[in-house]
């Protein structure tokens, strides 16, 4: 049940709050609330603008997060001494009113089963199962009670003041202790789960003896995912931080899985809920942080959403279900993503099944005028808000009020709005390349070469199909009045691989276009041609990360490097303002001025690392086209660290020298310039392609001794460095 290790098992996991830690087996949670008698107002601090996310490791071993009420700032930590036991720090950092009349509790107890009591010395036991568990404090509560509610002690003190009367309840669910900011400033605890109650609070109190160098010690866990140093170092810390801040436990489900956000989770939908591309980007994201847990788990929890018509389901909710319309086909590239990085064949042979099907659906389903490119729709079925409508086929498209539908209408005869979509028909033709590749790795020869010719034939009708010559990009195409207004989903099927080498040149002219999609924030969601681009509402004229995702990768698919990098750049530039100066991950931004805040945007939205994820793919990467490649386009200085692969645990430095290390040993160094790529490292063999250089550059792999040496198939000599002339590419390989 919930599919995680041990390691994870005190964690954030709670959709309630953020500030809350649960051990999840026993859905045992330790929560905060705090009440001002300034304004005579509770908080149990759901998430919100007034709290600050910090440092947050995978696992949980060590995160932190700051939380306003009424003035009053508290810096709130978790150390995990071990995987079964956990101290957590309260400290006031601004007082907003007399620390007396303001007070903080600690909630201790279940969200579901269990029990609690409290024996003759006045020591509390909180019982699951077999589980045991203790917590002791540094510093006596002022007051505490036995509580049927979570929050019962915050609204007794705003119905009769902080002197009302406290009753133990029968059959508790929570121990509350109460503080005033006074008496105690500093609050702290530890807990610690076990089979046994007094060793159970034996740890407790070891844990809570640890000097500050052992806490010291605890916080640096969070260095041991992906990092930066460099340009944009928080990048690599928003990466892991965007997605072990907003990992959750469906509880409903028994399964754990990354929201896209704190904010609507139980004020929507009721506590859990799947938007289908969402959890599937979010699963991308934790791979690459080094969280690969949570990479399978997204996944897993994502491809729950199959229904029996064999599509995957936009959205699956407590309250909600929108069985009726998907969301664009990503699911077979982000899982052969996944497997580039993992190589975990078992999870791609279990899921083969489900994407083949889903991926076929869409052919079945959504070809409404029938020349073979798809229109997004709503399917009969279920009983989803909006079903057979105009909007919910939007909502397939996930750019929900994007002004390329603005005239476009729903027909029921066909299931499908009348205009052809230049994101949906790309993204499928990029997860039949993806499936049909899954299909060679397991073996299914017949299916590859089925899924191999028919996304190729797909591709060149999208390609006669969807291509307006007159403005010279891809565009949606009505079925009556010709070509929508150019989004940047125009730029989509370079990343599928579809136009030729002049189309996909006068795509480039588009993307750095001031008067069309260069703007601070670039790719606005229409060009700027279009009036709604001023909108600035949603999808009508703000910068969506995934928009700049897609067309990055088609950049580097095409081997455009310098363009690549001036997108990621600028994107990057955006996103790590906001990083730096607020902590925040938005869901999109104003193309014009850059800025995330806005009514219409989420602080700390998953699908908002992708942009710092860009930016990890600008020096390391691995995909179907290039293999395994690294390096710095214009020799900027950069260090990655921690990038854990199926081959080992990489770091690479770049600069006047490229240098990659495996498990802490130098592999490879050179004084090529660019991009490095079809880097293989295995047993008895090792090679690399290096670009043309204009120059003589060298190369070598200082931690192998050569047998055998080829120089683009030439036998070279058998020691390092090689020496490789300027004016011509090489593949250079080595048996030791």
């Amino acid at each position: 049940m919930f599919h995680i290790s041990k390691e994870k098992y005190f964690n954030t996991w709670s959709s309630q709050s953020p500030a809350i830690m649960m051990f999840l087996p026993a859905q045992f949670s330790i929560g905060l609330g705090a009440y001002s008698y300034a304004d005579n107002t509770y908080t149990n601090f759901p998430f919100s603008d007034s709290m600050k996310l910090l440092e947050h490791d995978a696992d949980g071993t060590y995160c932190a997060l700051t939380a306003v009420h009424n003035g009053t700032k508290l810096l709130v930590e978790y150390f995990k001494t071990d995987e079964w036991t956990v101290r957590c720090r309260i400290r006031v950092l601004e007082n907003g009113e007399w620390g007396l009349r303001f007070w903080t509790f600690l909630n201790l107890g279940f969200e579901g089963e269990g029990s609690i009591s409290r024996d003759a010395g006045g020591d509390v036991c909180f019982r699951q199962r077999s589980y045991e568990i203790a917590a002791v404090m540094k510093d006596a509560a002022i007051r505490d009670c036995l509580a049927k509610e979570y929050d019962y002690i915050g609204l007794q003190m705003v119905d009769k003041g902080y002197y009302a009367p406290l009753e133990d309840a029968e059959n508790p669910c929570w121990h509350i202790s109460a503080y005033n900011m006074e008496e105690t400033p500093v609050i702290e605890f530890a807990a610690a789960v076990c089979s046994d109650v007094a060793l159970a609070r034996r740890k407790a109190a070891e844990a809570l003896a640890l000097p500050e160098e052992a806490l010291e010690g605890i916080r640096s866990s969070v260095k041991r995912a992906l990092q930066i140093e460099g340009r944009f170092p928080g990048c690599g810390e928003a990466i892991r931080d965007v997605m072990a801040w907003n990992n959750i436990a469906d509880r409903k489900n028994g399964r754990t899985f990354t929201s896209l956000t704190r904010f609507w989770i139980d004020r929507k939908f009721g506590g859990w809920f799947i938007w289908l591309d969402d959890v599937f980007y979010h699963s991308l994201i934790s791979t690459w942080s080094g969280d690969w847990q949570m990479g399978e788990n997204n996944i897993l929890a994502a491809l729950d959403n199959v229904v029996p018509a064999d599509n995957l389901a936009c959205l699956m909710a407590e309250f909600t279900e929108w069985v009726d319309r998907s969301q664009p086909p990503i699911a077979g590239f982000i899982v052969l993503k996944y497997y580039h990085m993992t190589h975990d064949k078992v999870l791609i042979e279990k899921v083969y099944g489900t994407l083949k099907k889903a991926h076929l659906w869409w052919f079945d389903h959504r070809d409404g005028d029938g020349n073979g490119v798809l229109e997004y729709g709503s399917s009969p079925g279920g009983n989803g808000h909006f079903k057979r409508t105009k909007l919910a086929a939007k909502d397939e498209a996930a750019m929900d009020n994007s002004p390329m539908f603005d005239g476009a209408k729903f027909c029921p005869e066909t299931d499908t709005i009348n205009m052809e979509d230049v994101a949906l028909n790309s993204l499928l033709a990029l997860e039949g390349e993806s499936i049909a590749e899954m299909a060679a790795i397991l073996g299914y020869e017949e299916d590859a070469k089925m899924l191999a010719q028919h996304t190729l034939d797909f591709k060149e009708r999208i390609d006669r199909v969807l291509w307006d010559e007159e403005r010279g990009l891809y565009a949606n195409r009505h079925w009556e009045e010709g070509y929508a207004p150019p989004s940047p989903t125009s730029f989509y099927p370079l990343a599928a691989g579809i136009p030729d080498e002049e189309r996909a040149k006068r795509l480039i002219r588009h993307i750095f276009d001031e008067e069309e999609f260069w703007t601070k924030a670039a790719l606005p969601s229409v060009w700027k041609k279009h009036p709604a681009v001023t909108d600035d509402v949603y999808w009508r004229g703000r910068m969506w990360p995934p928009l700049n995702f897609f067309t990055y990768l088609g950049l580097k698919r095409y081997g455009f490097e310098q363009e690549a990098y001036r997108l990621a750049e600028r994107s990057a530039e955006v996103f790590h303002h906001c990083w730096e100066t607020e902590r925040a991950c938005y869901e999109n931004y104003n193309s014009f001025t850059g800025v995330g805040k806005s009514v219409d945007s989420d602080p700390f939205y998953g699908w908002g690392a992708l942009i710092p994820l860009m930016w990890v793919y600008e020096f390391i990467d691995i995909d179907s086209w290039n293999g395994l490649h690294f390096g710095s386009v214009t020799g900027e200085p950069m260090e990655v660290r921690n990038v854990k692969t199926f081959n080992g645990l990489y770091t690479l430095r770049c600069g006047e020298q490229t240098g990659l290390w495996k498990n802490g040993t130098q592999i490879f160094t050179s004084n090529a310039k660019g991009r490095f790529r079809r880097f293989v490292y295995e047993d008895h063999y090792a090679g690399v392609e290096v670009g043309i250089q204009e120059q003589e550059v060298t190369l070598s792999f200082p931690a192998i001794t050569p047998l055998r040496v080829l120089v683009n198939g030439q036998e070279s000599g058998g020691s390092w460095p090689v020496s490789l002339k300027a004016g011509e590419a090489y593949r250079v390989e080595i048996w030791h």
